[in-house]
């Protein structure tokens, strides 16, 4: 709302419905008007959700209308605001398919009702206040409609842009009652939470880490590793990557443009000294952010380059340059007031850009660099032989920085679309440095390739090899009580107690993350034992009491409270599980 208020100070009423198309648009509005570009009629697809087709021009579209609220938005920004776009989209298509299948549309009735009628839009009642009392003038919004047919034409347009969009947020927020209302806890669900709560155990074990077995009695070989991979393939998943190898050639200022800058930061404070609109003149002159280019403060707030002045600080005072981390800055005295004891101040930011002659002969080495290296070995004995760096990443399609690599989505899109595994590169122009980069390895959507998870799936069938050891052992000595085999299993053997043991504890103490351990001793009555291969050892667990439950006084409270909880998180199952059945399919990286 801080959007339609501004606009309406400055513009008046007529531009302030004008903006409400814009807000809602923000919140899911405008699928009538992009039903047609959706069409999936162009050949240019940035992406496909719930079977329909996307073009680049129905996503460009989007993009632009949120681009417009961060007219200063940088890179991070903008890669937030593709992002954001993209989500609106898919949940525009997607919560449209389900309410065509449910029926769940929005009357005739309804809509008048929303914009003229007893039920009157929150947004509407907004921007049709009365000035004076900020209270709601039914009399203003029916006049404006009265008088919307002599109107130009694109402002009907927005207000019945504005008409849709309120139709598909109702329509929306129908869908996420119904399913919020379908959220249900039973009395026995209730009980049962609360049992599982407030229930503990008592337990002993005998532990046995597995770090005391030598690893060399355990045999490994690529048939077994490959073995379990492919029968537990579900939890090594991964996203498509590209794996990337690149030498960076900065670009240094010679001496020659630290001087021009010095001298060029002087003719600046000089003509910043007699600027007669500072702000203007800062918005024009800094290499910083517009918006920043003004401030006001106390004293004890200005900025560290003030602190050496020894004179009090007058209207039309020039502080600096001054260099602060990698930019140089300008400070000038706008205006002063005592009264408040407060400071207007106009700063312009310059940055030391290396000068054509620099980038040129770093140029020469990065080209020559990528002319002489055909693949990957002669790129990593090329950096070797300059003493330059050569860095390593595994990047994703949708990444926007690689490494320690700003704006580098250039690179990330050669990845994908035209680079070959151990082909090098041409040169990468970034800010102040050029890349020469090699694809090292492509490693495709589904599960992992073993050398990306040796090391982790080594531990996990080395360990699975020491359990069977242990409690071949652990065989030998059965029918014991537990303190007796403690002893007889001899060295390596821990006991451990807890005396309030929960169902939903993760860690056993003594023994990490110890979830099967913890189920089992649920499982287990007093008296009882019951040996587990955990994450980190063997266990051998025994139950000494199950420590009394309070009893659950109110179950019909526990029953609301659990039901009000469902039907909070509800919304956000229900969209997960709906992106899920979309299957959406991103091809954006292709083009940005």
């Amino acid at each position: 709302m801080a959007l339609i208020n501004t606009v309406r100070k400055h513009s008046g009423l007529l531009v302030g419905i004008t903006a409400i198309g814009l807000i809602l648009f923000l919140i899911g509005g405008d699928v009538i008007r992009l039903s047609s570009t959706l069409s999936g009629k162009h050949k240019t697809d940035v992406g496909e959700i719930a079977g329909q087709k996307i073009t680049l021009q129905a996503y460009q579209a989007q993009v632009e209308q949120l681009r417009r609220l961060l007219p200063d938005s940088t890179d991070g920004q903008e890669a937030l605001v593709r992002d954001r776009a993209w989500q609106r989209l898919a949940a525009q298509i997607i919560y449209q398919k389900e309410c065509d299948a449910l029926g769940l549309v929005i009357s005739e009735d309804e809509l008048v009702d929303m914009v003229q009628g007893e039920h009157i839009h929150p947004e509407l009642q907004i921007a049709f206040q009365d000035p004076t009392t900020k209270q709601f003038d039914k009399r203003q919004l029916t006049d404006y409609l009265q008088k919307l047919a002599q109107m130009p034409d694109a402002q009907q347009s927005q207000w019945y842009q504005f008409e849709s969009g309120m139709a598909i947020l109702r329509q929306r927020e129908k869908f996420t009652q119904l399913m919020v209302q379908s959220a249900f806890i039973t009395e026995l669900e209730a009980q049962t939470q609360h049992n599982t709560t407030q229930a503990t155990r008592h337990v002993k074990c005998l532990y046995i880490p597995y770090h005391t077995r030598l690893d060399s009695t355990v045999q490994l070989n690529e048939r077994i590793l490959k073995k379990y991979l492919r029968e537990h393939k579900s939890a090594y998943q991964v996203e498509e990557s590209r794996g990337i190898q690149y030498v960076t050639f900065p670009v240094v200022p010679t001496e020659e443009d630290i001087q021009a800058f010095q001298e060029e930061l002087q003719t600046l404070k000089q003509s910043f000294s007699l600027a007669k609109d500072d702000r203007a003149f800062a918005k024009i002159n800094t290499d910083g952010r517009p918006s920043q280019a003004y401030f006001n403060a106390t004293p004890q707030q200005l900025p560290e380059a003030f602190a050496t002045q020894k004179y009090p600080l007058k209207t039309g005072s020039v502080i600096g340059p001054v260099q602060e981390g990698n930019a140089h800055r300008l400070y000038k005295v706008t205006a002063t007031n005592p009264q408040a004891n407060q400071y207007d101040i106009t700063v312009i930011e310059k940055q030391l850009i290396p000068g054509d002659q620099a980038r040129d002969q770093v140029f020469r080495k990065a080209d020559y660099c990528a002319c002489t290296a055909n693949n990957a070995t002669q790129l990593k004995a090329y950096a070797a032989q300059e003493a330059l760096q050569l860095h390593e990443a595994q990047v994703g399609k949708n990444a926007v920085q690689i490494g320690g690599l700003s704006q580098s989505r250039e690179i990330v899109r050669w990845l994908y679309n035209d680079a070959v595994v151990g082909q090098v590169s041409s040169v990468f122009e970034l800010d102040n440095e050029y890349i020469v980069a090699v694809m090292t390895k492509h490693v495709p959507s589904g599960t992992a390739p073993l050398e990306q998870v040796r090391d982790e799936i080594s531990l996990k069938v080395s360990n699975e090899h020491k359990a069977l050891a242990i409690m071949a052992d652990l065989q030998k000595i059965t029918g014991t009580p537990l303190e007796e085999k403690i002893v007889q299993y001899g060295e390596g053997a821990r006991r451990l107690e807890v005396k309030e043991l929960r169902f939903d504890d993760d860690i056993l103490q003594g023994a990490g993350m110890a979830r099967r351990a913890v189920g089992t001793a649920f499982a287990l009555y007093p008296g009882e034992q019951a040996t587990v291969a955990d994450d980190n050892g063997v266990l051998v667990v025994e139950v000494v009491a199950e420590n009394s439950t309070r009893a659950l006084e109110n179950a019909a409270d526990r029953q609301q409270k659990l039901q009000q909880l469902d039907k909070i998180m509800q919304p956000y199952r229900v969209s997960q599980a709906l992106k899920a059945l979309a299957q959406i399919k991103d091809n954006r990286y292709k083009f940005y």
